[in-house]
């Protein structure tokens, strides 16, 4: 399908993302003699924890081998690309993500919140990567000081069944809910409910849904393993394994009014600033140099 549409239309640039469109890319390149750019969003080193499916580690390389320019997500994800599948620095580019500004219907949505009880929600897919099992722990640290608060995990996964038993055997199922998938306007729903939002993935290339939370005004903790957190400065960072310090800073969120107005009112702040015509215009000028 590829060679079809390179052979029926003219092209200026071949821009593939993630390794599942890199042989189609370097075929459009093969027929056009097009420059080609790849997009890396993710590495099997992220989705697999270090367990890296040959197969995939080699399409990734051929794409990247092949590729006039690669563009990362993160300066994370770049020292990856150079140092893991050996290219060369120079036609590798980080370009952070940003999000999108917020529909008035979004901004209009005002969910019902519990009276007396603070929540804290884990929102994405319930999988290795994303450190489900470190939010289960933290929750646990929590609930043994405060019984105030609420953990909410929303999402599925090949790890949910797996997290149901884990806050079963720390007690804490009376204080932790699982959600499900949700979508669209329900992603959003939960975000507003929320007092505290977590994300402590373990490899993240970037990681865009803080920047949703924040959007919303909803105090914000990321793992320092996380693309993101080379752009946010008024979120709580920790390491995705200290989950000691991850409960500490849920506590103090949830327990300090002063503190998750500062967090809520600066982080939105930041995060607005943060655009994809900023992303868009880095691109642009990486296209220009490679039409020269």
């Amino acid at each position: 399908m590829a060679g079809v549409i390179a052979r029926t239309y003219d092209f200026d640039i071949i821009h593939s993302h993630d390794w599942l469109t890199y042989p189609a890319g370097i075929h459009a390149k093969n027929i056009l003699g097009k420059p080609l750019v790849i997009h890396v969003h993710a590495t099997d080193f992220d989705r697999s924890r270090g367990n890296v499916n040959p197969q995939v580690y080699q399409i990734e390389k051929d794409g990247m081998d092949n590729a006039d320019h690669i563009i990362c997500v993160s300066e994370l994800t770049r020292r990856t690309v150079i140092d893991k599948y050996y290219q060369d620095p120079n036609k590798v580019t980080t370009v952070h993500n940003a999000v999108e500004p917020l529909s008035p219907e979004i901004l209009a949505l005002n969910p019902s919140k519990p009276a007396n009880d603070k929540i804290v929600t884990f929102l994405g897919r319930i999988t290795m990567q994303k450190g489900p099992e470190y939010f289960v722990e933290a929750a646990a640290c929590v609930l043994s000081k405060a019984k105030h608060i609420r953990f909410v995990m929303a999402g599925s996964g090949d790890m949910m069944e797996q997290m149901i038993y884990l806050a079963a055997q720390r007690g804490i199922s009376d204080r932790f809910h699982f959600t499900g998938f949700l979508k669209g306007k329900q992603v959003y729903e939960m975000l507003k409910r929320s007092d505290v939002y977590i994300m402590p993935s373990v490899s993240e290339p970037f990681g865009i849904s803080p920047l949703e939370a924040m959007q919303c005004g909803i105090p914000t903790i990321i793992s320092k393993q996380s693309g993101c957190a080379e752009i946010l400065d008024k979120a709580i960072k920790t390491d995705y394994w200290d989950v000691e310090a991850m409960a500490d800073a849920v506590y103090s969120i949830c327990t300090y009014p002063a503190m998750a107005e500062f967090l809520s009112v600066e982080g939105k702040r930041e995060v607005d600033e943060i655009k994809w015509e900023y992303a868009g215009q880095k691109v642009r000028n990486i296209y220009d140099n490679l039409s020269k």
